[in-house]
């Protein structure tokens, strides 16, 4: 099994904690933009989208990404690829950052898992407290308007917490099937899939095996 990292950046001026993963391996930084592009192949280009403001390529999706990862200390590499996977999946290979469809979309709904409003209002409050209570007071999304549900979700849809929600989203709300998707193998992501509360499809499944090839880890 081939052992690789997505870098974290030196010029992000981040210091990450020593890997405990025996996976982890650095790479340069286009290999990892290259992993990010193989799990997410129309991340090539921004072209001819139907949102281009949301929409974000392999190579500047990828310092945000290594950082994710970094913040939230995910070291194994089947946890990386599946929330990559994820990531890829709802976003369209970066094309979308917030739900549209049925038009014009589920108020509240995005980040670049597609996060529902509910957690959007949680990991906002993780990342960015003050900004929420300029908004709104409440810790629960219940009887709040589909305007107040859009503010919320636009703090976190900037390039800064966007690209991490997955990775919040792994650490705060799956811990208990970590060790399972740690595993690398299916079992271990229809778990995941079922502690976002999914079904695992084959376009899914699809995503994921493309996702764990890029790593070099066998599906």
């Amino acid at each position: 099994m081939r052992a690789l990292l997505l870098l974290v950046l030196a010029t992000l001026g981040h210091a990450a904690p020593a890997p405990t993963s025996s996976y982890l391996f650095a790479r340069a930084d286009k290999d990892a933009t290259s992993i990010i592009l193989a799990a997410a192949p129309a991340s090539s280009s921004c072209s001819g989208g139907d949102f281009p403001e949301e929409c974000r390529t392999a190579q500047q999706a990828m310092p945000f990404l290594t950082k994710a990862f970094a913040d939230y200390k995910i070291y194994s590499v089947p946890e990386i690829a599946a929330v990559l996977s994820l990531i890829a999946f709802e976003s369209d290979d970066f094309k979308f950052n917030i739900n549209h469809y049925p038009a014009p979309g589920r108020p509240g709904q995005g980040t670049r898992n597609m996060q529902m409003p509910n957690f959007n209002l949680q990991y906002t409050l993780s990342v960015s407290p003050d900004a929420v209570k300029k908004i709104t007071t409440a810790t629960s999304t219940e009887g709040l308007s589909d305007a107040v549900l859009n503010s919320i979700r636009d703090i976190v849809t900037t390039d800064q917490f966007t690209w991490a929600s997955g990775a919040w989203f792994l650490v705060n709300h799956c811990a208990s099937v970590r060790p399972a998707i740690q595993k690398g193998d299916e079992a271990g992501f229809e778990a995941y899939m079922d502690c976002i509360g999914t079904a695992v499809t084959d376009d899914r499944l699809q995503k994921w095996k493309a996702a764990m090839t890029a790593f070099g880890l066998s599906v």
